[in-house]
């Protein structure tokens, strides 16, 4: 089958890496004899641009180059497409890197576009035509992540996220969910309402979300009520020991098919995939299979 790639580099700020990326990537890519274009640039409206207009150019694939930022970005442009996407990972977390088992070395993840076979179609968290492939959430993170700024998440990386949450654990109590998902109505008090696609694979909260996977048809809610002290403390517990096993003093777990609902009283930050998308309610459906994704044979 013929492939014509369009590979998409996000500069990164400019650095070092950005700058060896567009050429190292050429090289692999001729050397394979498959057809490419390598666009490298710090626009993201050219890279929206370039990924909206690549079927009808004559690409049947989209390299991804930077983080799940720049990766959400482009699926939303190629969304319900037949186009592939492949992503060599240049952010700071890369979850979804990641939990698609792409490594996040340069010549490994180029080696799983030259070589691998295996495509998936994953989900995604649809609000308002918007797709968001990794997490939506309202609470502690939502407001943890309007206070890091660029600087802190190239100094601290994931870190950044952490702190800020034991900030906001620090200063906010539980507050009152309304959470309806596929039509079931309950109310609960939390400090954290989360939506997973993806997980957090490679992290510390990976335990918590073990079973989140992307291309399932479903979405897990996470309702974090903590439960005091103690489910405060088991928390820290699976999380510092690598387990979940005692997710009932601190976690509501409900499984989404089709919908969810989210408000908070009093309103908290609603936050999508790192970037603030509102305060106090949302409502989302499940994408089954929205975006198709190259991953390694072995995922």
């Amino acid at each position: 089958m013929r492939r014509n790639l369009l590979v998409l580099i996000n500069e990164l700020g400019g650095s070092a890496l950005a700058r060896r990326i567009g050429p190292i990537t050429d090289a692999v890519l001729s050397d394979a004899a498959i057809e490419h274009e390598v666009v490298s640039t710090r626009s993201m409206r050219e890279i929206r641009r370039r990924a909206a207009s690549a079927r009808s150019d004559g690409f049947t694939e989209i390299v991804c180059v930077g983080g799940d930022g720049t990766v959400g970005m482009i699926a939303n442009e190629v969304g319900d497409d037949s186009i592939v996407l492949s992503v060599i990972p240049g952010g700071t977390g890369n979850i979804l890197a990641k939990h698609l088992t792409i490594p996040t070395q340069l010549r490994p993840a180029l080696a799983v576009i030259v070589q691998s076979d295996r495509v998936v179609a994953i989900d995604a968290i649809d609000r308002d035509g918007r797709l968001y492939l990794l997490n939506l959430s309202m609470g502690l993170s939502s407001a943890a992540m309007t206070d890091i700024d660029g600087r802190m998440k190239r100094l601290l990386g994931m870190a950044a996220y952490f702190l800020g949450v034991l900030v906001h654990l620090a200063r906010r109590g539980p507050v009152q969910f309304r959470v309806t998902v596929d039509g079931v109505t309950r109310r609960v008090r939390a400090r954290e309402a989360m939506l997973t696609n993806a997980g957090f694979s490679q992290t510390a909260l990976e335990p918590l979300f073990a079973t989140s996977r992307a291309d399932d048809g479903m979405i897990e809610l996470s309702v974090f009520h903590m439960g005091g002290g103690r489910g405060l403390l088991a928390l820290l517990s699976d999380v510092v020991f690598k387990r979940a096993r005692l997710r009932s003093r601190y976690m509501l777990r409900l499984i989404a098919a089709e919908s969810i609902e989210l408000s908070s009283d009093p309103p908290l930050p609603v936050q999508a995939d790192g970037d603030r998308i509102g305060d106090g309610s949302v409502r989302a459906v499940v994408r089954r299979g929205a975006v198709r994704f190259r991953v390694p044979d072995t995922y």
